[in-house]
C-alpha cells in the first residue's frame, strides 16, 4: 500500500509547495531514500517545520475521494500540510519492511515534539503490516497531549481494524472525556457493544453525579 499512497501524498502536495519547500522535500526525500542515520533522518522530520507553512492541507474534494479509495476511513480534512509533508518523508524511507525498522519507528518518539508525534502517529494507518504499530498506537492513546491523542483516534481506519476490544473501548470513553468529537471515530458503529455501552453509562452516571454536563455525543 505504501507504494501506491507515497505517489499520491507527493501529487496532492506538488499544488502546495512554494519552489523552496518543493526543493526540500525533494531533496530530504532523496538522501531519506538512501537510508540515512537515524539521527539525519530525524533531523530532516525536524528540519521540515523550517518550509512548510503551518496550514491545514484542505483536500479537495477529488483527493478526499482518492484517499478514501486508497484507504476506506483515511481522511485528510483534519491534516495539517506541515504533518503531510513528515509522512511523505516517513513513508519514503526503503527499509519500512526490514526486521528492525519496528524497534527503529519507535526509538524515535522518544525524541520527537507534539508536531513531529502526530506525524509518526498519522504514519501508521499508512505504514506496510501496520499491525506491528498496535503497541505504539495505543501508547498514542493514553497520552495528555489532545492532538496527539487525536492523531490516533480520528479520521484513521487504524483504531478500529487493530485495537483489541479493550484498546478500543477505552479510546472512546477518552474520545468522550476529551471532547473529541465521536463522528471522527472511523468505524464506531462496527464496533459497538454492550460492555462499551457499559462504560459509557458509568462516565454518564459519574458527570452527572459531579454537577457535570453530558456530552451530545
Amino acid at each position: 500500500m505504501t507504494q501506491n499512497i507515497l505517489p499520491v501524498i507527493n501529487d496532492f502536495l506538488s499544488s502546495r509547495l512554494d519552489t523552496n519547500a518543493a526543493e526540500f522535500v525533494r531533496k530530504a526525500q532523496k538522501e531519506i531514500h538512501s537510508l540515512v542515520p537515524d539521527a539525519r533522518f530525524t533531523a530532516l522530520i525536524s528540519l521540515a517545520s523550517r518550509y512548510i507553512p503551518r496550514q491545514l492541507f484542505a483536500p479537495s474534494a477529488a483527493e478526499s475521494a482518492c484517499a478514501q479509495m486508497l484507504l476506506p476511513g483515511w481522511d485528510l480534512q483534519s491534516w495539517g500540510l506541515l504533518e503531510t509533508v513528515r509522512v511523505a518523508l516517513i513513508l519514503s524511507r526503503t527499509d519500512l519492511l526490514n526486521a528492525d525498522f519496528e524497534e527503529r519507528y519507535n526509538h524515535w518518539f522518544a525524541y520527537a515534539d507534539e508536531g513531529e508525534l502526530c506525524a509518526y502517529y498519522r504514519a501508521i494507518a499508512l505504514l506496510p503490516e501496520p499491525q506491528r504499530f498496535v503497541w505504539r498506537a495505543a501508547e498514542g492513546c493514553r497520552t495528555n497531549m489532545k492532538n496527539v491523542f487525536m492523531a490516533v483516534t480520528c479520521d484513521s481506519p487504524y483504531p478500529q481494524q487493530y485495537f483489541d476490544d479493550l484498546a478500543w473501548n477505552q479510546l472512546v470513553v477518552k474520545a468522550l472525556f476529551t471532547e473529541t468529537p465521536l463522528v471522527r471515530v472511523y468505524g464506531l458503529d462496527r464496533r459497538l457493544s454492550s460492555e462499551l455501552a457499559s462504560m459509557v453509562l458509568d462516565y454518564m452516571d459519574e458527570r452527572s453525579s459531579a454537577g457535570r454536563d453530558i456530552p451530545n455525543d
